[in-house]
Order: structure tokens, then sequence, then C-alpha cells
């Protein structure tokens, strides 16, 4: 197995919705920010607004395509099993494409619900003869993702707010035929803050979260704070994601940090691609889902191309924290939980870069 780095593990604490930019496939796992809303009308003076003074703006809707640079992954055998039935392979640059969509659906001074919209498709192209299902699978089944996210911000008055999320998404090897309903998955976060000023919010709370992998709940710290010369500021959902936020001037801006993305796969075909090599293959399981999560440190530019049109660019380091596989469907895993997974895999760290389209909010 891979050295885990020791801030990994606390990427874990965190449940996150869908970026106010487009992001690499993150997106999402189930990463979220609550500044995206937008007002229909000026703020009342007896309530808080949603944004702080020079974030990044609001996506409407984005599309982006990215790519892991070429790298290595064994899949294992079943924890104890032997002798081993594991397969290493090299995977040629794996490609996704992504599309998000934020839609209000009330937007009021004293309420305001958004509904966002997610697809991501991700691809695998992988050399030599493949045995493994764990690799079979992935090669010629790629993963998908699809999602909607309600997210609630509801200001108190004007110091105070609450923030609210919940969604559904069906993730999983299935083509457009998609798969069980059964297989729903239900991220969901409620927290409490505060907003002192215009440059600074932050909030506090838990959340229902699946971007280590597997089902957790963890703490959320939600941060915004732009600086007195509002050139620089920081957009955090700690520890999640983290961005130091750098303006150029209104048209744009670079940001650097890490963000963390993760999401549970239902794999259909797993058991019917064991089967093939052996009906008494150890591999054979029921309700098997790959928990996957990773770590992507990178430098992300946006800039106005024209009218409401931005270029939204990304590069940097993808570090693989989870890429495992457990069989009976979905349960709980807390952080810090040594249960065995089914089986555990080496996936290889490589660099990334992700480039897109966003219709930005006026």
């Amino acid at each position: 197995m891979y050295i885990r780095f020791s801030f990994l593990p606390m990427a874990l604490i965190c449940a996150m919705p869908l970026l106010a930019q487009v992001d690499p496939p993150e997106d999402d796992d189930d990463d979220f920010d609550f500044s995206e809303f937008e007002l229909a009308a000026p703020p009342s003076k007896s309530f808080c607004t949603n944004k702080v003074l020079g974030q990044t703006p609001t996506t409407l809707i984005g599309v982006s395509y990215d790519v892991q640079l070429r790298h290595d992954l064994t899949a294992n055998s079943p924890v104890g099993v032997m002798p081993s039935v594991g397969e290493e392979v090299t995977i040629n640059p794996a490609r996704a494409f992504n599309i998000i969509g934020n839609f209000p659906l009330i937007s009021k001074n004293n309420l305001l619900i958004n509904m966002n919209l997610i697809y991501q498709r991700q691809d695998y192209s992988m050399e030599g003869e493949l045995q493994h299902p764990l690799n079979r699978s992935l090669a010629e089944n790629g993963l998908n993702r699809t999602a909607t996210l309600f997210t609630v911000f509801k200001p108190l008055d004007d110091k105070r707010f609450i923030l609210g999320q919940a969604g559904l998404e069906l993730n999983g090897d299935y083509d457009f035929g998609l798969q069980s309903l059964s297989t729903l998955r239900v991220p969901a976060a409620l927290l409490y803050g505060f907003k002192p000023n215009d440059r600074l919010m932050y909030a506090f709370g838990l959340s229902r979260t699946y971007l280590g992998g597997p089902l957790n709940y963890v703490p959320v710290v939600y941060y915004y704070h732009t600086f007195k010369d509002q050139r620089w500021g920081i957009e955090a959902l700690a520890p999640a994601r983290a961005y130091l936020r750098y303006r150029f001037s209104s048209l744009s801006l670079l940001s650097i940090g890490y963000n963390v993305v993760g999401a549970t796969y239902r794999l259909n075909d797993f058991g019917d691609f064991a089967r093939e090599l052996d009906e008494d293959n150890p591999l054979i399981a029921r309700d098997v889902e790959l928990r996957r999560s990773e770590i992507r440190a990178g430098i992300n530019f946006q800039k106005r191309l024209f009218g409401f049109f931005w270029l939204v660019a990304e590069a940097g380091y993808r570090i693989n924290y989870t890429f495992e596989l457990d069989r009976d469907g979905d349960f709980l895993r807390f952080w810090g939980d040594d249960t065995p997974y089914f089986i555990e895999n080496d996936l290889r760290d490589t660099p990334y870069i992700s480039i897109g389209i966003s219709y930005m909010s006026p």
C-alpha cells in the first residue's frame, strides 16, 4: 500500500457540495459552496447576504475536461486470500468530462434555495490483457456520477445565518441504462454561521459525507475572508478544501490550494467478471463498491472571455487517498476505523490538468 501523508486523514473531515466555480471532478464528489447563491433583488438591511466582497464568481452552467497523466494501478487480492490473484496495470492518461448546473429555486432576502445538477464521466485506458474484475470494470465501463443537491441559505438577521444541504447521487459503472435506485446515496450537511462584516463569513456544523470514499459523519468549518485590499482572500471549507485567492481585477483571479474529491461507486459487473475467470474465484462478491477519494493540490486560474463566459483552468498533483473495494454495499466507516476493506489496492499519484468554460452569474 502507498504511504498516506500525515495531513491526509484530516481531508476526510468534511462534506462538500458543488464549488462556486467549475473545479476538476470533484467536483465534486459531494463538495459544496454555499456562496454560490444569487439574490434576485438587493438584500434587506435586516438580513445578511450570502457572499463576501471579492470572492470567486458564481458558476451557473459549466463544462470541463480533466486529464490525469499516465500512472500505475495494482488491483490486489481479497484481504487474507493466498495465493495472490492481484494484477498490476498501467493507466494511460485517464480522462473525465464534467458538467454542472446551478439553478435558483427561491431567491428572497430572507431565504435562498438552489438546486445543483451534476454529471461526471471518468474513462480509463489500460495496457495489456486485463484479468482482475476491478481493472476490467474500469477499462470497459468507466465510472459515472449523477447527482442533484439542494442547498439552503437562511439568514436569521444581519449577522447570523443557517446553511443546509441535502442531495441524492447515483454513482457506478452503469451505462445510459443507469442502475438500481436502491444504490442512491444521500449526502447532507447543516451549519450555523456568522457574518461580522461584508468581508468575512464563517460557520460550523456537521456533515454526512462520502468525500473520503465510504460513508462518514464529520465536522465542517466554513470560512470566507477577503482582506482589506480586496485582492487577497481565503475560501475554505476546512479541512476538505482551502484556497488562497488573488484577484488581478474584476475579470481575472488566481487561487492556490487543495481540494478533496471523493465518492462511492457501485461496480455492477464485478462479480460477473470474476465468474468468467473461475466459478470459485475468491474475487466473487455481491454489492461491490469502489471507495474513491483523492486530494488535488494545485493552482486554479479564471478569466473572463466575453460576456458572462469565463475560462477556468487548473493544474496540480493528484494524491490518492482511497481506492479500495468494499462488499455488501453501503455502510458507515468512521475516520480511524481500521476494519480491513474487501480488497485494498495501490493507485499511484500523478499530475493532472483541467480546463473548462463557465457561464457565470451577472
